[in-house]
């Protein structure tokens, strides 16, 4: 199959029993190149197996599992259906607040602009993944935005009498900059996210490049494309004019409605300045109260059932004892399971290295895959309890724990306790110190420790004085039981028509290597060419080793890990009280530290990422706005409209019970872009206003009354066109919810703010800088002074 990279094969060997459904199975798993595409080489694999199927026995069953392909397609169906229904949504909006066809015009820069992305894409060599169709959708609600502010104003101009293609021109130049500058702080917001560290940083890089490119190809549609379209395409009608939506009762309700509670918010701003900064504040404090999640598990719908026996059961014995852990899944409702695999001998992952997997005769694994449909209500979750009640009872066990697969890259388990030090009995002693704490930890399960014992082994001592007077080494001795074991080369052979060379090895044959006795039929040569018994110079001693010994900077670590139920408790508040209970290990045992990896480490490591992030773009945004404004105070007024968004995000989540997470924070940067944009235009047109020597209080009432219906159009199709995703609408993708929620109630949230305090906010700075500096913010083009009374 074309662009298939690796292929592994999993079946019965002398140390590995694989089963599927109860049975013996083969596994196999299909590994793709980078450059591949994995929805047709998966469909491809089915069409193979199917094939297959055909020409063999009927008894041979066939199951598929761990299918990437599924989510892939999931998000795929989100982003057309959604994507199609979005846009049928945003075409109504349009049409009710705009003429038809400049509403149609304006919505098909939806489809353009991801004809060009989607093209740039192709050529750059960025393919379409779960990360990049992450970056698409996170943009859909922002392409045409600033469509919207291009056509609505060419048709505030078509209204006053002006033909489309003088409109076009007009409508275009007086919001060409805004508009770009309303695109390059979307750009800054997201850019910094190309320069976070780990782990993270590698996750999402094509979240950030995608949307710059977006916006790249919706700036050139609304300030090319669209114009054009609109001077060529757009009708006036000889008798009567253009009919504007502005004249219609419904509007001008809207308009006086609008007015009236501006003129009273302006006449009480900073009443309404200072409860805004209050709620604020409120809506913090509830905020710090939420759980932090940095990855949920809500996308991935498998978990592992992993169980050890007592170092030293053989394989059957192990298969044996499983078999009553594979009943109580058996029984788990056809409607909930896909399929389940049990793997005895090894665990963990079986196509990558798995750091949490472990090998041995005595050890095995169950993976359970349910079913992933949308309508499949059942959480990962309820089905761990329910098994997890079902076999707490079962005996022969001396370990039996289940692991989740979680969302997201690689952040280790949600409670990673790392003891270092050099006496393994002293960090044996501190890490059942810590597993005691767990365990008595609500919402805390699942505790395991790296520090294991393995497979026997056997080892020979040597009696040096009796191997001296035999005239042998202990090198020696070693090369001779190596050579018996695994084997020396005695000479290599080359066939007729053959490139490479074939080894020939010489060893004993398989029965006498898989006996202990054969120790005792071992002859080692001394240097007088005399065989010497190995017995007669060594002994042997059977004892159990460790599976593995590790170190972290150069000392012996054990590892602690637990997994939490993040209603109860989050991995961040476990780790709190673990560092709080053992904050004073080095006190009690000198020369021993702990330190906290896995989730904490990630969260830690990605929430300091993410201020680093937060900050440049601020500071990018700020720097571009006084650029803009040629002032260092309208920025901050500017940029007010980023925590007004955060109100309605933070408490859109505390009413939907969802914690913050990674996702929600891409929300909130993709958030700041669309409601900063609205602010901007809003204060260019006072600006402007105030400029041609239009009074304060008269230029922000205008001001705002001339980018209402803008700024309901940003804020209406936005939300809208991303609702179907926050909701699961026609089709829905976990992984995405937060990320829509966010951005749709915090964009209705500022919106309401914007609207109203940002001129009050406009005023009070205007207030304070003619106390202070003895002039208005905005000066009149032709004056030095302005005077006013408001």
């Amino acid at each position: 199959i074309k662009d298939t990279g690796k292929v592994t094969f999993g079946f019965e060997e002398e140390n590995i029993i694989n089963k599927s459904y109860g049975t013996r199975s083969i596994n196999l798993t299909v590994i793709k190149r980078a450059s591949g595409d994995a929805v047709k080489i998966a469909k491809k694999v089915k069409e193979e197996a199917a094939r297959f199927i055909e020409h063999t026995d009927s008894r041979l069953q066939v199951s598929y599992i761990n299918d990437i392909s599924f989510y892939i397609n999931r998000r795929l169906g989100v982003l057309r259906q959604n994507g199609i229904i979005g846009l049928f949504l945003v075409l109504c909006v349009l049409m009710i607040f705009l003429d038809h066809r400049i509403a149609l015009l304006t919505a098909m820069g939806i489809p353009i602009a991801f004809s060009i992305v989607l093209s740039v894409m192709g050529m750059t060599g960025l393919s379409v993944n779960l990360i990049t169709m992450f970056g698409l959708i996170v943009v859909l609600g922002m392409l045409v935005d600033d469509g919207i502010i291009v056509a609505e104003n060419c048709s505030r101009y078509l209204e006053t009498g002006l033909n489309p293609r003088q409109a076009a021109i007009t409508g275009t130049q007086e919001v060409v900059k805004p508009v770009t500058v309303t695109i390059i702080t979307t750009v800054a917001a997201f850019s910094p996210l190309l320069f976070i560290e780990g782990m993270l940083g590698k996750f999402i890089w094509g979240i950030p490049l995608v949307v710059m490119i977006a916006l790249s190809a919706s700036l050139f549609e609304a300030l090319v494309i669209l114009p054009s379209h609109f001077a060529d395409f757009v009708k006036v009608k000889k008798q009567g004019g253009f009919k504007s939506r502005k004249q219609l009762p419904w509007f001008k309700a809207l308009i006086s409605g609008y007015t009236v509670l501006v003129n009273k918010a302006l006449f009480r701003r900073y009443w309404v300045v200072g409860g805004t900064i209050l709620m604020l504040l409120f809506t913090f404090f509830i905020g710090s109260k939420m759980p932090f999640i940095l990855f949920g598990s809500q996308e991935i719908r498998q978990f592992y059932i992993r169980a050890e026996t007592t170092v030293g059961t053989n394989l059957y014995e192990t298969e044996k004892l499983l078999r009553q852990i594979e009943s109580k899944v058996a029984r788990l409702p056809k409607s909930q399971v896909e399929a389940y695999t049990t793997q005895i001998g090894s665990t963990g992952s079986s196509w990558m290295f798995d750091p949490y997997g472990s090998s041995g005769s005595h050890v095995a694994q169950i993976t359970v895959y349910l079913i992933s449909s949308a309508q499949e209500q059942t959480s990962v979750n309820a089905t761990i309890e329910r098994l997890r009640s079902e076999i707490k009872d079962i005996k022969g066990f001396t370990k039996i724990y289940f692991e989740k697969e979680k969302s997201g890259p690689p952040a280790g388990k949600a409670v990673a306790v790392k003891i270092r030090g050099e006496n393994f009995a002293v960090i044996e002693e501190i890490s059942a110190k810590i597993s005691y704490f767990l365990q008595n930890l609500e919402g805390v399960s699942d505790i395991s420790s790296d520090y294991e014992k393995g497979r026997g082994e056997i080892r020979l001592i040597v009696d040096q004085d009796q191997a001296r007077r035999s005239g042998i080494s202990v090198s020696e001795i070693a090369s001779t039981v190596r050579y018996v074991f695994k084997g020396g080369l005695a000479t290599s052979i080359k066939p007729t028509k053959v490139e490479e060379e074939i080894d020939v090895l010489v060893r004993f044959p398989e029965s006498y290597r898989n006996s202990k006795d054969t120790f005792s039929e071992i002859f080692v040569p001394n240097k007088a060419g005399n065989l010497i018994p190995l017995n007669k110079v060594a002994r042997q001693e059977e004892r159990l080793a460790l599976a593995a010994i590790r170190h972290l900077d150069g000392k012996r670590v054990i590892t602690i890990r637990a997994d939490v139920d993040n209603k109860k408790i989050t991995s961040l508040e476990a780790n709190k009280l673990l560092a709080k209970e053992f904050k004073n290990i080095k006190d009690d045992y000198p020369g021993y530290t702990i330190e906290f990896g896995g989730e904490q480490k990630e969260n830690i490591k990605s929430g300091k990422s993410f201020v680093r992030a937060f900050s440049l773009a601020f500071f990018l945004i700020f720097m571009i706005l006084a650029a803009n404004f040629n002032s260092l105070i309208q920025p901050v007024i500017v940029m007010l409209a980023i925590p007004f968004g955060l109100i309605g995000v933070i408490w859109s989540f505390f009413v939907h019970q969802l914690p913050i997470s990674f996702f929600m924070m891409i929300g909130i940067v993709g958030l700041n872009g669309i409601v900063v944009n609205d602010s901007i235009v809003l204060v260019e047109f006072i600006n402007n206003l105030r400029r041609k020597g239009v009074g304060r209080r008269e230029s922000i009432i205008k001001g705002g009354q001339l980018r209402l219906r803008p700024v309901l159009l940003t804020t209406i199709t936005t939300a809208l066109g991303l609702a179907p995703t926050a909701y699961g609408i026609w089709g829905g993708d976990p992984f995405l919810r937060p990320m829509a929620l966010a951005i749709v109630w915090g964009i209705i949230g500022a919106t309401m703010l914007t609207l109203v305090v940002i001129p009050c906010v406009y005023a009070i700075v205007d207030d304070i800088t003619l106390k202070v500096a003895g002039h208005a913010t905005v000066r009149e083009s032709d004056k030095d002074t302005e005077t006013e009374t408001s």
